[in-house]
């Protein structure tokens, strides 16, 4: 698979709500600063969500995109169809690497109405797209600190895609890299676990990554959970997890560990790396 170059990769500002814009472009333009990426500003107007025409929304990216002016490309699409088809395909469509969008954790004023950027409908549209996304809190000001980065790792093995994303943030933006995980008492889940953290750590001293292992206490309650509140107790801008990659019968009765990661943890952003059958790599 060869690489595309820089100029045709994109961060994508996903904006469901036309209203509150602020918080997705602030952040999407700290990635596309930090990963050397052009900006695509992205409006979907699917029946299901909104009102909005193509027409109209379009008129609006554009007076947005026009006000952007720190990064040296920015576009705008706004496109009519159905969110989960067209948020599946943003990889190819739109030569996508990350997705930056918005969460709300206002529930709709009636039972019919549905908002593309409440969780679990956020979480439908984006959890078979190939490309990573961030979520942040609709309502943030202040841009994305990239000073401390948390990472999440365990014993599956498509944690090396997010390693890979972690060790971004220590080349390219010189951030600290806490590495949090908590161990197993299967014995093959641990020999999994330590050759996961064997690959991290190979690949961060390699690029000579500013980073630390912090070891949970607790092995029983879900690491992504206990890294949001470690994220909180130490200012980390940022928690970086895995998606869940094989779903069966268990996520529909109980759901998503991250729509619940989500759900609850508006406060601090999550960077959710989507599982993909091959390494996709981002940046040289």
């Amino acid at each position: 698979m060869g690489h595309k170059e820089k100029k045709d990769q994109f961060i994508i500002a996903y904006l469901t709500d036309l209203d509150k814009t602020e918080a997705i472009i602030n952040n999407a333009i700290c990635f596309a600063k930090m990963l050397d990426k052009g900006l695509i500003l992205l409006h979907i107007s699917d029946k299901e969500y909104t009102n909005t025409k193509t027409e109209e929304a379009e008129e609006k990216l554009k007076e947005l995109a026009s006000n952007i002016v720190e990064i040296p490309f920015c576009s705008y699409l706004a496109i009519e169809g159905k969110s989960k088809l067209i948020l599946h395909k943003i990889s190819e469509l739109l030569s996508g690497v990350l997705l930056v969008t918005s969460s709300n954790s206002d529930k709709p004023q009636n039972k019919k109405q549905k908002l593309a950027n409440y969780p679990k409908e956020l979480f439908k549209n984006l959890y078979e797209s190939r490309v990573a996304y961030f979520i942040v809190d609709q309502n943030q000001k202040e841009p994305l600190s990239f000073d401390k980065a948390i990472l999440t790792i365990n014993n599956m093995r498509e944690s090396k895609e997010k390693v890979l994303w972690g060790s971004y943030f220590g080349r390219f933006s010189e951030s600290e890299i806490i590495v949090y995980y908590h161990n197993y008492k299967d014995e093959f889940h641990r020999h999994q676990l330590h050759y996961n953290i064997k690959f991290l750590m190979k690949m961060f001293d390699n690029f000579k990554i500013n980073y630390k292992l912090k070891l949970s206490s607790n092995p029983k309650t879900y690491v992504d959970y206990q890294a949001i509140d470690y994220a909180r107790e130490i200012g980390a801008g940022l928690v970086i997890c895995q998606t869940t990659k094989d779903k069966d019968w268990t996520n529909s009765i109980f759901g998503l560990k991250e729509l619940k990661t989500i759900e609850n943890n508006l406060d601090i952003p999550i960077l959710f790396v989507n599982p993909r059958n091959d390494l996709f790599i981002l940046c040289e």
